[in-house]
């Protein structure tokens, strides 16, 4: 991304840059540029896949990247959305670089509270099976927690055939997955033994229905 900027305009991150010397990137790319940028500068960063409250009223919640930085000074992971426009918005009382945690519903949750009936936040997805989608931002989150940001048509390859296409075992198996990502901290190294050991987990597919897909392939 940075590459492509200087080829634009040699002059870099510059204020009221030509719009003409831009690129057009979404939350996911602006959530894995603040990370690099952060993880370079010995700052741990991490991007996050799940769900915005974009309206701060707790009504609807949309499928957005964002990200947790390490605060040295407090010991604690501070939630921020490089994508965000709250910075600007003092009607809110917060900035984009400090969010309060009920701003985003982790993909874990949105699984688990699905499963279990448990979720009372509405959720907008791309897709017409809510659990679906959800399972596409699951598996987003548990790569970018491995540092491994997928974009958003890649998916499992054994998912291809649909979620409703699985044994009650194999839905079993991604609660597993969701319960250990709703605390990747303590749950950090069985987390990586997954990504290790389970290959569905990690073999990929690109899956060219997906709306993001289709909607970058025609920019």
């Amino acid at each position: 991304m940075i590459a492509g900027i200087l080829r634009l305009d040699g002059a870099g991150f510059t204020k009221n840059r030509d719009v003409t010397k831009r690129i057009t990137v979404s939350c996911r790319q602006a959530s894995v540029l603040f990370s690099a940028i952060l993880k370079a500068k010995g700052i741990p960063c991490r991007s996050r896949a799940g769900f915005m409250d974009f309206g701060d009223a707790g009504k609807s919640y949309m499928e957005h990247w964002v990200n947790e930085y390490w605060d040295f000074g407090e010991s604690r992971w501070v939630l921020a959305d490089v994508d965000g426009y709250y910075e600007y918005e003092p009607r809110f009382g917060y900035s984009q670089f400090d969010l309060p945690r009920r701003k985003f519903v982790t993909a874990s949750e949105a699984w688990l509270g699905l499963r279990k009936g448990t979720l009372h936040k509405k959720l907008d997805v791309f897709s017409s099976d809510p659990l679906e989608g959800v399972c596409e931002y699951l598996f987003m989150d548990f790569h970018a927690l491995m540092n491994n940001e997928i974009f958003y048509s890649y998916q499992p390859l054994y998912l291809r055939s649909g979620i409703r296409n699985l044994s009650e075992e194999e839905l079993g198996e991604l609660d597993g997955l969701a319960e250990l990502l709703a605390e990747p901290d303590e749950n950090r190294e069985r987390i990586e033994r997954l990504w290790q050991d389970n290959e569905k987990f990690s073999i990929l597919t690109n899956n060219t229905q997906n709306i993001y897909y289709d909607t970058f392939r025609q920019l």
